[in-house]
């Protein structure tokens, strides 16, 4: 049996042809369309694979940079109710307060003084009747409950009736002399002040009339670091009190000795200060003496003599320590060498 195969090798390749069958469809580049869709719809699949890839790949890098950064959840501000109604008849006004979470304190002031506090018990309403001031005032008033919420109010009052709620003022002033001179004032009335050294004994000056403004001390401050508090009252019909302390050097005072002869002919003087004195000063019988003591010449121990006059003899003395500290010394003595003069004798006729 013989059967005769018929092969064509065209130039661009080993394709076989079939040389029977030219009208059905052959392609002369040796592959047909369909193997084209084929391979350009694989290069489209290859693309997107690539882009999703790409696009997984920035997602998880944002969502890594993202997580490094610390987000606090933003909560926002639990706040109270508050209110303040007034009433000028009884000179009150009635605060009331509500709260979602239990209140710890409630705050207040008048016109930005002294604050009070009231407890809030863990309650979550509250209902507290405070004094009136008279005239034009602001009220300030400041919640904070359990979580440390706060919740701030202010309230404007005006009241022709009303309650005195202003406290004394207290000035502590060391004077020239190196005193301290205490005072203490209020607009209305003041009633006393208390004061004591270094948690000593308590010391009242209450004010000699009932309308007085004003009380003033002057104490000698005791001899080295001291501490005074002061307390001052007013005279209204609630109490309302101040307070002030001082820490303070103490200094002190020159000692004046003196000794006045016999015949009375001469007044002897002995200056003393521990840190020593700077000048002397008096005036006798209408004459003024001085002397400033220069740094070299400053002693702890002065003494001198004052010949008298005859008649009456009055001297001024002042002796001021380095410290600044002064110490005064007025007296009077009469000098007669030859003896007083005999009062007049006889009796008065009428004429």
């Amino acid at each position: 049996m013989n059967q005769i195969l018929d092969y064509d090798v065209e130039k661009g390749g080993k394709t076989p042809r079939n040389k029977g069958n030219k009208g059905s469809g052959g392609n002369k580049n040796g592959g047909s369309s369909s193997d084209k869709i084929v391979k350009v719809f694989a290069f489209l699949l290859m693309l997107i694979a690539i882009a999703l890839i790409a696009s997984g790949v920035y997602s998880l890098m944002k969502n890594k940079k993202d997580s490094s950064i610390d987000k606090t959840p933003t909560v926002s501000k639990v706040q109270a109710t508050i209110e303040a109604q007034a009433n000028e008849d009884n000179g009150k006004v009635v605060i009331s307060v509500s709260s979602d979470i239990a209140i710890n304190k409630l705050i207040y002031n008048w016109n930005q003084n002294i604050e009070k506090v009231i407890s809030g018990e863990d309650r979550t309403t509250m209902e507290e009747l405070i004094d009136l001031p008279a005239g034009q005032n602001t009220l300030t008033i400041k919640v904070i409950d359990m979580e440390n919420n706060e919740t701030i109010k202010t309230f404007s009052f005006e009241a022709e009736k009303g309650i005195d709620t202003t406290p004394p003022e207290i000035t502590l002033e060391i004077t020239s002399s190196k005193t301290l001179l205490i005072t203490a004032t209020d607009d209305n009335a003041i009633a006393f002040i208390t004061y004591m050294w270094n948690e000593g004994e308590q010391i009242t000056v209450e004010a000699e009339e009932e309308d007085q403004k004003e009380i003033q001390v002057e104490l000698e401050i005791p001899r080295g670091k001291n501490t005074i508090n002061v307390i001052a009252v007013d005279n209204s019909e609630t109490p309302n009190t101040k307070s002030a302390t001082k820490t303070l050097d103490g200094v002190t005072k020159p000692e004046i000795g003196y000794n006045l002869t016999a015949d009375a002919s001469v007044l002897e003087l002995v200056c003393t200060h521990e840190n020593g004195i700077k000048s002397i000063f008096y005036t006798f019988n209408g004459k003024d003496y001085e002397k400033v003591f220069e740094d070299d010449e400053i002693s702890t121990y002065i003494s001198f003599t004052q010949p008298s006059e005859e008649g009456e003899n009055k001297m001024n003395l002042t002796v001021t320590s380095v410290n600044g500290t002064v110490a005064n010394f007025n007296p009077e003595w009469q000098y007669y060498p030859n003896g007083a003069p005999e009062e007049p004798t006889g009796t008065e006729t009428e004429q």
